[in-house]
């Protein structure tokens, strides 16, 4: 019979009771290693997240619908024409120092996702040479341009404002031909 040396008995007794101390310790930096990161990256979606639902990325949004309704306006009132954009809104110039508040959508609906927001509206024409003057264009005898502006709002806090250009549709496109 073969007697086993005091060295293979010792081995084979740690294997018996399982990890030794370094491989616990690896073991251990390895799972804090991922959860490290992992925490990381849910924190930095977070804030991505933060960013894209309460901050300028959805004030835009909410600007934009604005200006799209303003593009489907007609410029001048004709006999007929009905309100398209809320109560008392029926040309372009409609727009000029109006709240929206709930805020809406281009087509009037009251977008429920940011009802503590609110559009600011207003309309202005400038003279084409010197943009920062308002002009009266009835008054005016040079080139202008028509400047549509709104501010987004939540509360009291002006998440940003929102400028575009606009000009009057040809006559011959709004009668079809």
């Amino acid at each position: 019979m073969k007697h086993s040396s005091p060295q293979r008995h010792s081995t084979a007794r740690r294997r018996e009771r399982g990890s030794t101390f370094a491989e616990l310790m690896l073991a251990t930096l390895v799972v804090g290693t991922t959860i490290v990161a992992a925490v990381s990256s849910l924190s930095g979606s977070a804030k991505v997240y933060d960013y894209f639902s309460d901050g300028p990325h959805e004030a835009l949004m909410l600007a934009q619908e604005v200006h799209e309704a303003a593009l489907m306006l007609p410029w001048q009132s004709e006999p007929g024409n009905a309100p398209n954009f809320g109560p008392d809104v029926v040309t372009l110039w409609d727009l000029d120092e109006l709240e929206f508040d709930p805020p809406r959508s281009a087509d009037y609906e009251v977008i429920l996702s940011h009802i503590a927001w609110m559009q600011k509206s207003s309309v202005r024409v400038v003279d084409l040479e010197n943009p920062t003057v308002e002009v009266d264009p009835e008054t005016f005898d040079g080139d202008t341009l028509t400047e549509l502006k709104v501010s987004i709002y939540r509360g009291h806090e002006n998440l940003g404002e929102f400028k575009w250009w606009v000009s009057e549709p040809s006559r011959g496109s709004m009668s079809g031909s």
